[in-house]
């Protein structure tokens, strides 16, 4: 499984990893210590526990992020993406390093086993899932099963799994595409006539899951496209800028955008 970063630990019980990544328990920009401690504790890690950590900060997809990378004793690595803005996990991509004791040339472990133990770990059911690879290959003295599915919320999986022992050797998950094409399945819903600017601005919030508290405005204005009003403008919450288009007729998000101030 190619990896883009390094990082460590399991310590998961089933269905926490689909738990976790739903969380969203932070409201202001987070910290590189708080990022740190966020992926340490999803890791069932503590400090004292690994032998190597750093983050780094930058943009990705549009996201601003920390890339938490921490190494155990026994060398397994993780990856975190971790949204500066609000501590939500984005991805995380988990690696077994260390060799299998001992190895063999059968498979004891069915193709069928292995998803089970996939879904399990992610806390996703087989029918809730579409599984778009499914793989075994000979590699080091092992079978490995390379196992990818995703959700109808876009959420992606991707697993390698020892087929011998059905220790998962190397996982992946990312959230970023479910939660844009989110936005944009929202662009299609409508609520009615829009009577103004500031009804403009709390449907345009709404949108992405805030508060007029929680923003900062930059210009909102009226235009005609087509024929049609439309209010169009943009605001900012955190490191991520939003803009809109919504029909002022029938108070339809026309266009949504969402991306980096730094981009």
């Amino acid at each position: 499984m190619k990896k883009r970063f390094a990082a460590a630990g399991t310590g998961l019980a089933a269905g926490a990893l689909a738990a976790v990544m739903a969380m969203n328990a932070f409201a202001a920009q987070i910290t590189e210590d708080k990022a740190k401690s966020i992926a340490l504790e999803h890791a069932g890690r503590t400090s004292e526990q690994v032998t190597y950590i750093r983050s780094l900060s930058g943009s990705d997809d549009g996201w601003m992020v920390y890339d938490v990378k921490f190494l155990t004793a026994d060398y397994k690595e993780y990856d975190y993406e971790i949204n500066a803005a609000d501590g939500m996990i984005l991805s995380v991509e988990y690696e077994a390093k260390a060799p299998a004791a001992s190895r063999n040339n059968s498979a004891p472990v069915s193709l069928d086993r292995a998803k089970e133990l996939c879904l399990e770990h992610a806390g996703q059911k087989a029918e809730n899932v579409t599984f778009v690879k499914l793989e075994n290959e000979y590699e080091h003295g092992r079978t490995v099963y390379d196992i990818d599915f995703c959700t109808a919320d876009y959420k992606e999986y991707k697993y390698e799994v020892n087929g011998n022992t059905g220790e998962i050797t190397g996982w992946e998950y990312d959230i970023k595409k479910s939660l844009s094409q989110n936005a944009a399945d929202g662009a299609s819903q409508q609520t009615g006539a829009v009577s103004g600017i500031e009804a403009a601005k709390a449907i345009a919030v709404k949108q992405a899951g805030l508060n007029l508290s929680d923003v900062a405005w930059g210009e909102v204005e009226t235009d005609y496209e087509d024929g049609r009003m439309i209010y169009e403008g943009k605001f900012f919450h955190g490191t991520m800028e939003y803009e809109f288009e919504i029909d002022a007729a029938t108070g339809q998000v026309r266009k949504w955008e969402m991306e980096s101030m730094y981009d």
